[in-house]
């Protein structure tokens, strides 16, 4: 079976094998870390240099995990080093060498050290997660992500990463992260989107069940035309009822419980979340950037109609630009939103603005530390911007294709609302270009437009088929990667709200 990232199954046995192979050396490890993805001590290490740890081991390149050995409430890593951005393929197999899942993994973004699988419990059962996260800092980045000490200090990471180490640095003894720390967050909040999901799934098929039931016993207390009528039947159907509601009134009161266990963990969590992916009045909008692996762009509610909210968020570096689909007042505040959480995820970003209506003053205002130019208020400046950006990307292009460990630019963030209004079909060409070549300038674009808008020229079709679509006001619908249950989509809007803008300007550098 091939996995595609964050996709998870069984893991049929106590005992898996993981390959690891590339065009080139790779370097396999393991980390032995608790619920905050981090190791607690030097023996949860394994590498080259380190080969054992209580329920994993380094079996020439195979990484070899035994669940059963592993300690209660640990959870286990797998991750790979490479000597320079290569795809990679970790395949998990069991003992006796059969294929239990198989995982392609790309690196997009000069990333050389990735992670491959997770081996997790949940709820007394060990699954298997393909993660795919890379780091462009390598495996130095890597182990301290995960609460190693190295010998060095961590590079910060780039657009272009420096060059890897063929081998990974000795690590020091670990050091366990303060409670006050932020966690790996966007994998965090996605388990607890699936633990949400599942919990639906379950009280779903606990109602379906009791219907189905009662379905059976009321067909059985009427086939036979002898006994259908009477004090009898009467109290053969009354039993029925009554059991169908016991088993309903089961179904829902584990349902409140998980939602209420669910919704306690989310608030614990909310505290300790990068400003990117926390609520807004979560304590990281109180201090500096912050980086952060994921933005929130939104919330879903539960189907089953309860107070439980759970947050969606995206990937970071996104794959393709955000279209807030509206023009309105809702649109311009869900681009605000979307444009101040990437800002927050990506310290030392400068923020392009190209608002040839003037509308989103409330961002021009709370992001004035970090504009990178006078935004763009007319359409007689559109066509000179898009094509100045896109001609620097092209540079930048050539640049790192010149000198691969040169340091890459600063990260962007490019917002353009109300299109296609005051756009000419030479813009939209010059969007096109900049998203082809902003891999090393790591340019993230925000868009808003009606999606009814009669455009027929073939670089705006391009642009809008390619992105992905946000409602701007309203409920949208989205199906969890698990059981394919149904939630209501909200997107993120940033609040009127005057202490909160004076906050995020203070966040983002600002007085």
């Amino acid at each position: 079976m091939e996995f595609t990232p964050g996709q998870n199954g069984p893991l049929p046995g106590p005992v898996a094998h993981v390959r690891v192979a590339g065009p080139g050396p790779v370097d396999p490890c393991v980390f032995v870390v608790d619920d905050t993805l981090r190791v607690a001590s030097s023996d949860d290490v394994v590498f080259y240099n380190r080969p054992r740890a209580v329920g994993v081991r380094l079996d020439g390149d195979t990484l070899v995990v035994d669940t059963g050995a592993v300690r209660p409430g640990a959870r286990v890593l797998c991750a790979v080093g490479t000597d320079a951005p290569a795809a990679v393929t970790a395949t998990v197999e069991s003992p006796s060498g059969a294929v239990l899942g198989e995982f392609r993994i790309r690196p997009e973004h000069g990333e050389t050290a990735l992670l491959c699988w997770e081996f997790y419990r949940h709820k007394d059962v060990w699954k298997m997660r393909a993660l795919g996260q890379g780091y462009a800092g390598g495996l130095r980045e890597m182990f301290v992500a995960h609460g190693v000490e190295v010998d060095d200090p961590a590079p910060e990471p780039s657009a272009v990463p420096p060059p890897a180490p063929a081998t990974p640095q000795t690590p020091a003894a670990p050091t366990a992260a303060p409670a006050s720390e932020p966690l790996p967050s966007f994998e965090w909040l996605w388990r607890v989107f699936e633990d949400a999901a599942r919990s639906a799934a379950g009280h779903r098929s606990g109602r379906d069940y009791a219907q189905h039931r009662l379905d059976q016993e009321l067909s059985a207390a009427v086939a036979d035309p002898a006994t259908r009528t009477g004090g009898a039947a009467e109290s053969a159907r009354a039993a029925a009822q009554r059991r169908h509601d016991d088993l309903v009134a089961a179904s829902d009161a584990r349902r409140r419980d998980d939602s209420t266990q669910l919704t306690a963990e989310l608030r614990d969590l909310d505290a300790r979340l990068p400003a990117a992916l926390a609520s807004w009045a979560a304590p990281s909008w109180y201090a500096a950037r912050t980086p952060s692996d994921g933005i929130r762009v939104g919330e879903l509610s539960s189907p089953d109609g309860d107070d439980l909210r759970v947050p969606l968020c995206l990937r970071l570096p996104l794959d393709r630009p955000l279209w807030v689909a509206g023009d309105g007042e809702a649109a311009h505040r869900v681009v605000t939103a979307l444009a101040l959480r990437l800002l927050a995820a990506h310290p030392g970003a400068r923020l392009d603005i190209v608002d040839p209506a003037g509308a989103l003053t409330t961002l021009r205002e709370v992001a004035a530390p970090v504009l990178a130019g006078p935004p763009v208020l007319d359409a007689a400046g559109v066509s000179a911007k898009l094509r100045g950006l896109a001609d620097g990307a092209d540079l930048e292009a050539l640049a790192a294709a010149a000198d691969p460990g040169a340091a890459g630019p600063a990260p962007r963030v490019l917002v353009l609302p109300g299109v296609p209004h005051g756009y000419g079909g030479d813009d939209f060409l010059q969007l096109v270009r900049l998203l082809q070549l902003s891999g090393p300038q790591s340019i993230s674009v925000v868009l808003s437009g009606s999606e009814t808008a009669d455009v027929d020229d073939p670089g705006y079709l391009a642009l809008y088929e390619h992105s992905q679509l946000l409602p701007a006001e309203g409920e949208g619908r989205f199906t969890d990667p698990w059981t394919g249950g149904d939630w209501t989509f909200t997107s993120d809007a940033f609040p009127a709200d005057a202490v909160l803008l004076r906050r995020v300007a203070a966040a983002l550098g600002g007085t």
